[in-house]
């Protein structure tokens, strides 16, 4: 397995970015995080199209707060489920997006990309987003430098 980064700066487009380059790609499964309209987030299947609301409502309790967004914690257990789920019959290029304050807390997405290290089957490629302040604390948290690592570049 190689393991692909991209990271850059918050808002700067990782996500599209990754979203453009798999359109119509039948060897790319995993989650995207994009935001709405109305600035809420939510996470997208890769291989299903699958929607699914990740921001909390409004009055919604319990809640996992990062920064300025609240998320519903059932979010993440349908997100653990479907990257657990495409692991198990690996794509060739898998993608988590993204691995940040919540998953070096142990929380979030943080147990399907530990499952994912730790399988005897594996996807050809996992790329992980990463903002570009935090890459360095993702690598040593998962341990990371055992994989090959490198930046993501839009390859077909």
């Amino acid at each position: 397995m190689v393991i692909h980064l991209l990271s850059g700066p918050i808002r700067s487009g990782k996500t599209t970015r990754l979203r453009r380059w798999a359109a119509g790609r039948p060897d790319v499964a995993g989650l995207l995080m994009p935001t709405d309209a109305h600035g809420r987030r939510y996470f997208l299947d890769m291989a299903t199209g699958l929607q699914w609301p990740a921001s909390a409502r409004p009055g919604q309790w319990p809640v996992v707060s990062i920064g300025r967004f609240q998320f519903a914690p059932a979010a993440f257990g349908w997100a653990n489920a479907a990257l657990s789920g495409a692991a198990e019959a690996p794509p060739a290029w898998l993608v988590v997006d993204e691995i940040g304050p919540l998953e070096l807390r142990g929380a979030g997405l943080a147990p399907a990309l530990r499952q994912l290290l730790e399988a005897e089957t594996r996807p050809q490629h996992l790329v992980l987003v990463v903002r570009a302040a935090l890459v360095e604390q993702v690598m040593q948290h998962f341990g990371l430098a055992r994989w090959p690592v490198v930046p993501f570049r839009e390859q077909r």
